[in-house]
């Protein structure tokens, strides 16, 4: 039975979390070792991004994409807007496209609110071909 890299991220973090913090250097030998025998060893970034997502959800964290059309600093009151419309803590990792024109674009995690200038206008030109 092949594992995914969330299992394997998941079963890293419940180990990690359940053990004392000396015997962390351990727990990571041994799971290096059960991804070698599983022919698994490719996937250290996907579960390393996995077990992060995990750790961070734990400590009420959640990780956000935001688009923007061109480069520009996401500065404290933006991510204090952003929290309160995710009402949770975000991580950002910000995005550039051009494409969007204006406005911004933000994914957590399945949950998306496009405000871009892009989407707005393709709305309004559905609307009038109506």
């Amino acid at each position: 039975m092949k594992l995914t890299s969330h299992q394997y991220a998941q079963a890293l973090y419940d180990a990690v979390s359940q053990t004392d913090g000396k015997d962390h250097d351990k727990v990571l030998d041994n799971f290096v070792k059960i991804l070698a025998q599983n022919g698994d060893l490719a996937k250290h970034s996907e579960i390393e991004s996995a077990y992060k997502i995990l750790d961070m959800k734990s400590k009420g964290i959640m990780q956000a994409e935001v688009t923007v059309a061109r480069e520009m600093e996401i500065n404290s009151g933006i991510l204090d807007e952003l929290n309160k419309i995710a009402k949770n803590k975000l991580e950002i990792t910000k995005k550039v496209d051009a494409g969007i024109v204006g406005g911004l674009v933000m994914r957590v995690e399945d949950i998306l609110l496009d405000a871009s200038v892009k989407t707005q206008l393709n709305n309004l030109n559905n609307q009038l071909k109506q």
